[in-house]
């Protein structure tokens, strides 16, 4: 293994690595924003609405986030919409990842007591009191390490936008190898990068089952008393 050859080119994947977690960063964030509310949509009783979201979650979860990417880069120009490399990344990833928090914010919601819910509204309580004050908090600890595991694919995922020209870890990687064609040092420390990354969110998940475990034990002590 050549060490003064991989030393010469980290400080490259060091900075594609930082691109990669602005990525994954940014795409959780904007998923984020755009999923919680659409999840609380998806338990209304308003039917037309609840049947769309399902069948517009459904496509994207189908759809790998390669396809989405291509449609948005190659696909739109078509139609003389042209987007930058960035942008389009952004979008395909953020697409890909609502569908998945989508369901993993639902399934934390269904979770709580919906009597809760009832007692709340029969003492008049606004509805947005209701999830931001009684909701929220209580699915908040249950969806959240299903919701990091999820970080993890999504930092992964971020090595498709290596295809339209984004320079993130995969990318920047690849292109050194086309250079150098020394494969074995710059994949092995661009393998060890993405590890130390989803290393990072899987030890957060783990933590907060612990923490859940924790909390659990002592109110069913309580509850047995």
């Amino acid at each position: 293994m050549d060490f003064n050859y991989l030393a010469e080119n980290l400080p490259l994947l060091f900075k594609a690595a930082w691109v990669t977690v602005w990525l994954t960063a940014l795409t959780l964030v904007l998923s984020t924003i755009i999923a919680l509310p659409l999840s609380v949509v998806g338990l209304t009783r308003v039917s037309l609405a609840s049947r769309a979201l399902d069948t517009a979650t459904l496509l994207l979860r189908s759809l790998p986030t390669l396809v989405i990417l291509f449609f948005f880069y190659y696909g739109l120009p078509q139609f003389g919409i042209v987007l930058a490399p960035l942008p389009v990344a952004v979008i395909g990833l953020t697409l890909s990842a609502v569908a998945y928090n989508i369901e993993i914010f639902r399934s934390g919601l269904r979770a709580v007591d919906p009597g809760q819910i009832e007692a709340a509204r029969a003492l008049g309580l606004p509805g947005w009191r209701i999830w931001v004050q009684i909701v929220f908090p209580q699915a908040l600890p249950i969806f959240t390490p299903t919701y990091l595991s999820n970080a993890t694919l999504v930092l992964k995922g971020t090595s498709v936008a290596s295809i339209i020209t984004i320079p993130e870890l995969t990318s920047v990687a690849n292109e050194i190898v086309s250079m150098t064609y020394q494969p074995f040092e710059i994949l092995i420390a661009a393998a060890l990068m993405y590890i130390l990354m989803g290393g990072i969110l899987s030890l957060a998940a783990q933590g907060v089952r612990w923490n859940m475990a924790r909390r659990l034990v002592p109110s069913q002590k309580e509850a047995g008393a």
